[in-house]
């Protein structure tokens, strides 16, 4: 039998929150969410050191990181403030000090996802803002979520794939609790069904359901796959058979659990104070 355990991933989450009048509160909170999933038996059951935070960083530390991490799989998570050089139509990132693409995110790693909740509009950000995200993510019992993980990336082939939380031009709406845009993704890929435990679920799959989610929060941001490379196979969320909340939709590779009650949840909260990233 195949040792799985020789198969190598990491995981680089990047918030850059900005300062002053352009600080966003709710990057930090995105950080922590997203690094609570991945070590969710339903995010892959990642363990902490291979898990790498970096917090306002600079290119250089940015690029240093990006040069040491290289593994059989690469998870990049950036948060903070974007814009898109409408004179050359390049999709940008602010670091502390200097701006870059978001192809400066890939590395030399087979596989890798990169998932960036920024914003892509031609001119200055407004304000917005966002109901918090719930842990509601299951630990299933004596998980073997791990294994069966890295086991979904040794038969991946090889591939990339850049996401990002919203369409040219438009906004990604940020509050203190966290982007609107990440709370739904991980509502989403926390609630899909899948007919025996542990199963896959891609990341397109997962993003299927996320506008609508976001639209029943006045949301009409509109997520998309905006680089790819090869074939990644290598999943973002493990379904389980076990529903969370009541009602479900069905899916290609899996069902979303708790569609009806997320959107009670969502739409039951006041947004209270608009800012966007």
């Amino acid at each position: 039998m195949q040792n799985f355990d020789v198969i190598t991933r990491k995981a680089v989450l990047i918030g850059s929150p900005g300062h002053q009048n352009n600080f966003l509160r709710g990057v930090g909170s995105d950080i922590r969410n997203m690094s609570k999933f991945l070590q969710s038996n339903k995010g892959g059951a990642w363990r902490k050191e291979d898990i790498l935070i970096l917090d306002n960083p600079n290119l250089a530390q940015v690029s240093l990181v990006l040069r040491s991490v290289t593994a059989d799989y690469l998870f990049v998570y950036f948060s903070g403030h974007g814009y898109t050089d409408w004179r050359r139509g390049l999709r940008m990132l602010a670091l502390r000090d200097y701006n870059i693409q978001d192809l400066h995110l890939l590395n030399s790693s087979p596989r890798q996802l990169i998932i960036v909740d920024a914003c892509r509009s031609y001119a200055a950000p407004g304000l917005s803002g966002v109901p918090a995200f719930e842990d509601h993510v299951d630990h299933f019992e004596g998980s073997p979520a791990h294994e069966l993980f890295n086991e979904y990336i040794a038969c991946s082939p090889e591939g990339k794939l850049i996401v990002h939380a919203t369409q040219p031009g438009k906004v990604s709406i940020d509050s203190p609790s966290g982007g609107h845009f990440t709370q739904a993704l991980l509502r989403v890929a926390t609630r899909m069904k899948t007919k025996e435990d542990y199963l896959p679920c891609l990341i397109d799959s997962v993003l299927t359901h996320v506008p609508g989610v976001l639209r029943k929060n006045r949301n009409f941001q509109i997520p998309s796959i905006v680089y790819e490379e090869g074939n990644l196979t290598v999943p973002f969320a493990l379904g389980s058979t076990q529903p969370s909340l009541k009602g479900k939709q069905k899916t290609g590779s899996g069902e979303l659990v708790g569609t009806l009650a997320i959107t009670l949840l969502l739409t039951g909260l006041v947004v209270a104070a608009v800012s966007s990233n």
